[in-house]
């Protein structure tokens, strides 16, 4: 209240949503997280964001060139309202760090939210700088329906509540690696977007 009666509300930061991750490849339960942080985060806007050198897969195994995994996503979320692709860390270029890329983003009062599975959220004090992105950040944590929100100890924590989806990058490189017999064709049908799998046999990516 103002000492001319009238009543005044703090402006509230304008949000972005940040699903970053590897994208090797992009599948069905991407689509499905990046859709349901849209509708249930109250953000300004939502951002595919495509991991340049992901340094902690990286070391362990051999990840598909970025610039494919890129032309990827863009087809996997092409014709989805609401969210964008974006190559902010393939342009930057060398490892990729959320911490740089939440700087990059913030500098105009922008409260960041970064997207991502329990996986991913648990092993977040590895990250680069964890300690100055726990300063910066919420984290959204992907869940199956039913369980209670998640808490992160240290990091502003919120829930994005969802029913599972059976879907996961390795598994679909095994199966386009041929681990799945004669029926792969059928599995990755269900677990790859068309467009996805087109560009994959275009380029002949994952052959065993």
């Amino acid at each position: 209240m103002c000492c001319d009666g009238r009543l005044y509300t703090a402006a509230v930061p304008p949000q972005l949503g940040i699903f970053g991750g590897t994208f090797d490849p992009p599948h069905v339960g991407h689509v499905a997280a990046a859709v349901e942080a849209r509708d249930q985060l109250a953000t300004g806007s939502l951002r595919v964001v495509v991991a340049n050198d992901p340094w902690q897969k990286s070391r362990g195994r051999s990840v598909t060139p970025s610039y494919h995994r890129l032309a990827m996503a863009r087809l996997a979320f092409d014709t989805i309202e609401g969210i964008e692709v974006s190559d902010i860390e393939l342009a930057r270029g060398g490892s990729t760090y959320t911490i740089d890329t939440v700087a990059e983003l913030d500098g105009d009062g922008t409260e960041i939210v970064l997207i991502m599975g329990p996986a991913t959220a648990a092993g977040l004090s590895t990250w680069h700088r964890a300690h100055e992105l726990a300063r910066r950040v919420t984290i959204a944590v992907i869940q199956p329906t039913g369980e209670s929100p998640a808490h992160l100890d240290g990091w502003r924590t919120s829930s994005i509540f969802m029913d599972p989806v059976e879907a996961s990058a390795t598994r679909v490189r095994e199966l386009l690696q041929g681990a799945g017999g004669p029926e792969a064709e059928a599995i990755l049908a269900r677990l790859v977007p068309p467009a996805v799998m087109s560009y994959i046999a275009d380029h002949k990516l994952y052959s065993a």
